[in-house]
């Protein structure tokens, strides 16, 4: 029975859900259906009656109320009722923001930022207009350059500044509008239409009126206007004539002022736009009070009052107040006057209208003067006079300063020659000086306009320069985008044909042996023609990873002691029997004493000698080849010279590009990627080196790669002492603390220690090591610096700072060069690299040990008695442990503790190195490094550190399963 409930009970809820699902779907669809009709409905007043009454309903979901209160605050702008728009507007906005719709927000904030505008409320049309900006800059990042997409939002962000700077203006703030200007007018130049071109150029004429800047004003208006008419823009070219008609009043060519506002006005009076109409009237209004006609002055301006309160247009309210308060001036009712202008300031002051501030302090001065009040008159004509100066003087304090300078100047040299006159001559002298003072202000006003006419020329010169280096700018960002196209391109293609050429043998000769086309004595011959182009294949891939690295400033130089003889015979034996083949010659020569310690990278300078000797050998036919080492005690410097076919002039310039050879004969005739000399030459400058060459046509070539060295003269004179050594003793004595956290790592070189007769003390972490070396004060301390509860630098510290004196080695693996000099300048004695290079380690061993003689005549070497030792035990137990890390590694990537997993692959690296597993070390080793340079908000880090933990297990599967 109570199963049938249940189910009955399912049913139900089912079936309530559909019911519940059907009605709200059918909302859905009835509501965009009203709100398409109500777009469409012409009578507005109806419209917003529709909508008045939806908004009372309580049932509508937060999107239809988003909906129907944006479409609200959309009716309002359409009918010029931008204070009721505001409303609306901004309790959609809090929806928006609500519900994270971030393209509404912007468009919201777009909306207010325009209804407030022409409010004349600029300042908060400024914060809306760049709310709406800073999305769309947020947005562009997100779509390709050559997208539509991208495209329109370029526009959207023009259009926005184009609008933040119209706002600027009118605040008074030219700077920041001149800034807007220039972002709009670049974007529009590269994305926008003609009619945008246009546009901004018509916005900055604009603000040039705004700066007193006529004479340019009238000239660009004046171009612009035709391109408006053939761009059926009638609005703008209303507004053109009517910025012109402003232009011609400051200039004082009152009727074509007026001619040219009236003409704008009877445009913005058929089409009833009233924002505008009441601006105009405003301006008529001015232009009769210019022309001494305060009657037509004060109809217009009442006209112009009476709709620009109607229609909450603040600034053009305060203006005709301010019209209405000098006709009245004018007529003689000087009561009127003061009312209309107090009123005026009082909106200026709330609005931050400070020109119109400046001009209100003259009008109401001679107001004060009609009706007596001398004092406060002439207060505020003081304050005219000050506010009116005071942003001419910042630009003028310079030129003042020097006139200044030379009229004192002047005047000194005047008051010397008349010293005996000036008692006779005192009234004269002060009508002197007071010509001297309107000179003054003559020349003032001189030096101003011709400042303001240099000025006015060079920002047009400016402006001109700056758009032509734009032009030239991007020409040429375009032109290396096609380079960088080229590049891509022949990479891929030399790429393809070195990739394919060696793939495509390997797999040829592999599948001729698989077939059995081939005879068993030609077997060796085939696995050879594999292996070798195997090794190429190797080589090349081997040297792109080397450039990624070096463009991506990650390859760091791996700084030891070498003996550069080692280097030099190594190099001797690859390329003499490669010359011998060719019937050329290889010599080498040098004057270096042996053996010669010094402290360089020598697998990267045996990597540019290989390929500089395997060039010169490539491109020889006869003759040989000769590599010359000299030192200088500064410098060491390699010489590879050749008789081969040498080069000219012009490929001299190219041969260190990338992917480059003298011509593509060359590349057909002796093979070659073009990668070789270039990696060479990147690799010779992260050596403080430098690569240069000599070569004539037909006679051969000379390359010379010099750099610095450090000589380590003490590690050659221990070398000898050591190899006269070795034939004699074979055992030290005395102990060593030896601090490692790695059980199997720690045995090892134990082992190695004991057997060369020195007492091990063991510790598996730096507390441990301190108590040790404070106990047993021992020759020496090797601290391995990664370590639990204390780490080799913690410990190394607190050793130090008890004042305990005995010297102390940094023990690590895969310690970069950087990270050696860390260790040193923190005050350690020494490095030793994990695995144990023996010669270095026993060149340690000697500097802080005594040798006991040897217990039989026929005793080993030092290095011998090394390789005699039995490791075979530590090394299976290696291997078993292995086991219980690839369950650790697992686990830590199953929970992502990366922390964790970089402390252990660091320890499994320095481990697998030292037992031989060289592939193990590497993956570890690799992992290690990404966790270490690789930033935690990189995008595609866990897919990364993934991929490399899976390479890694994949090792320690092969080695357990063998």
């Amino acid at each position: 029975m109570e199963r049938y409930k249940l189910i009955i009970l399912l049913l139900f809820s089912v079936m309530l859900y559909c019911q519940t699902g059907a009605v709200f779907a059918a909302q859905s669809s009835h509501i965009e259906q009203q709100l398409t009709d109500i777009k469409n409905n012409e009578n507005k007043n109806e419209a917003i009656n529709e909508l008045d009454k939806l908004l009372l309903k309580k049932s509508f979901s937060s999107s239809d109320r988003l909906l129907l209160l944006s479409l609200q605050s959309n009716t309002y702008y359409q009918m010029g009722k931008y204070e009721l728009a505001i409303s609306p507007a901004k309790d959609a906005l809090k929806i928006a923001y609500h519900q994270n719709l971030i393209s509404e927000q912007a468009e919201l904030n777009k909306l207010l930022g325009v209804c407030y505008y022409f409010l004349g409320e600029y300042a908060n049309a400024v914060d809306y207009y760049q709310n709406s900006y800073d999305f769309y800059q947020g947005e562009a990042s997100q779509f390709s350059l050559k997208s539509e997409k991208y495209q329109q939002n370029a526009v959207k962000q023009a259009n926005l500044l184009n609008n933040i700077a119209l706002a600027y203006v009118l605040l008074g703030k030219s700077n920041f509008a001149l800034q807007s200007y220039k972002k709009a007018e670049a974007l529009y130049q590269q994305f926008g239409s003609e009619n945008d071109k246009v546009d901004v150029r018509y916005n900055i004429a604009t603000m040039l009126i705004n700066l007193k800047r006529f004479d340019i004003a009238i000239t660009m208006l004046k171009e612009i206007i035709p391109k408006l008419e053939k761009l059926g823009d009638n609005v703008g070219i209303a507004k053109a004539r009517a910025d012109l008609g402003v232009a011609f009043k400051y200039s004082g060519q009152f009727e074509l002022a007026l001619q040219h506002t009236l003409v704008s006005l009877d445009y913005f009076q058929s089409e009833n736009i009233t924002f505008e109409i009441a601006s105009q009237l405003h301006n008529v209004a001015e232009i009769y009070n210019h022309m001494q006609q305060p009657e037509k002055a004060m109809d217009y301006a009442k006209e112009g009052a009476e709709l620009s309160r109607k229609i909450s247009h603040k600034k053009a309210y305060a203006g005709t107040l301010q019209s209405m308060a000098k006709a009245s001036l004018a007529m003689g009712d000087v009561t009127a006057a003061a009312d209309y202008i107090a009123q005026s300031t009082a909106i200026a002051k709330k609005e931050d209208y400070s020109a119109l501030l400046l001009s209100n302090l003259l009008v109401s001065s001679l107001i004060n003067m009609k009706l007596d009040n001398y004092q406060l008159a002439i207060e505020q004509m003081h304050q005219y006079e000050y506010k009116k100066y005071q942003k001419a003087n910042a630009k003028l304090n310079e030129q003042l300063a020097k006139f200044e300078s030379e009229q004192l100047a002047q005047q000194v040299i005047r008051l010397e020659q008349n010293k005996k006159l000036q008692q006779l001559q005192m009234i004269k002298l002060e009508q002197q000086r007071g010509l001297i003072l309107l000179a003054i202000i003559l020349i003032l006003f001189i030096a101003f306009l011709i400042y303001r006419r240099r000025l006015e020329s060079r920002l047009t010169k400016e402006l001109e320069s700056r758009v032509q280096q734009r032009t030239q700018a991007l020409e040429f960002i375009t032109q290396e985008l096609k380079q960088a196209n080229q590049v891509k391109s022949q990479f891929l293609a030399n790429m393809s044909h070195e990739i394919r050429t060696p793939l495509t043998s390997i797999v040829g000769q592999s599948e001729a042996i698989i077939n059995g086309d081939i005879e068993e004595t030609e077997l060796p011959h085939e696995v050879k023609v594999i292996h070798g182009n195997s090794l190429h294949l190797l080589q090349l891939i081997n040297e792109i990873l080397d450039l990624s690295k070096i463009e991506a400033n990650k390859l760091d130089l791996e700084l030891r002691e070498y003996d550069l003889h080692q280097i030099i015979d190594a190099i001797s034996d690859i390329f003499s029997e490669q010359a011998k083949k060719k019937q050329l010659a290889f010599n080498v020569k040098h004057e270096i004493p042996s053996p010669f310690f010094v402290t360089i990278d020598s697998f990267r300078l045996k990597q540019i000698l290989i390929n500089l000797c395997s060039n010169a050998i490539k491109f020889t036919e006869r003759g040989g080849v000769t590599l010359t080492i000299t030192c200088d005690g500064q410098a060491l410097s390699f010489s590879v010279s050749d008789t081969g076919i040498g080069m000219s002039e012009k490929h001299l310039s190219t041969i260190f590009e990338l992917f480059t050879q003298a011509d593509n004969s060359i590349s057909r005739r002796f093979g070659g990627s073009g990668l070789g000399l270039y990696l060479s030459s990147q690799l010779a400058l992260l050596m403080s080196g430098k690569i240069e060459v000599e070569s004539v046509v037909g006679k051969g070539s000379t390359f010379c790669f010099s750099m610095p060295y450090q000589q380590n003269v003490a590690a050659n004179l221990d070398q000898k002492d050591i190899q006269e050594q070795e034939l004699k003793n074979n055992q030290y004595k005395g102990k060593i603390v030896l601090a490692d956290d790695h059980d199997d790592n720690r045995r090892l070189i134990a082992r190695m220690l004991e057997g060369i007769g020195l007492e091990v003390l063991c510790a598996n972490n730096g507390k441990q090591a301190v108590e040790l070396c404070m106990e047993h004060e021992p020759n020496l301390a090797l601290l391995d610096i990664q370590m639990p509860i204390m780490d080799g630098v913690e410990a190394f510290r607190k050793l130090r700072n008890t004042g305990y004196k005995k010297p102390l080695f940094a023990l690590t693996a895969n310690a970069m060069s950087h990270e050696i000099s860390y260790f040193i300048a923190l005050g350690f004695d020494g490095h030793l690299k994990k695995p144990i290079e023996r010669k270095q380690f026993l060149l340690t061993i000697d500097k802080y040990y005594q040798h006991t003689a040897a217990d039989s005549p026929n005793a080993l070497s030092l290095t011998n008695a090394i390789d005699n030792i039995d490791f075979s035990d530590l090394k299976a137990s290696f291997v078993v442990n292995l086991a219980q890390d690839k369950h650790e590694l697992s686990t830590m990537m199953t929970n992502k503790e990366y922390a964790d997993l970089e402390r252990f692959v660091h320890r499994l690296a320095g481990a697998a190195q030292m037992f031989g597993y060289i592939e193990l070390g590497q993956s570890a080793q690799e992992l290690e490094q990404f966790l270490k340079k690789t930033p935690l908000s990189q995008s595609n880090r866990d897919d990364v550190i993934e991929d490399l933990a899976d390479c890694l297990l994949d090792e320690l599967s092969l080695i357990l399963n063998k």
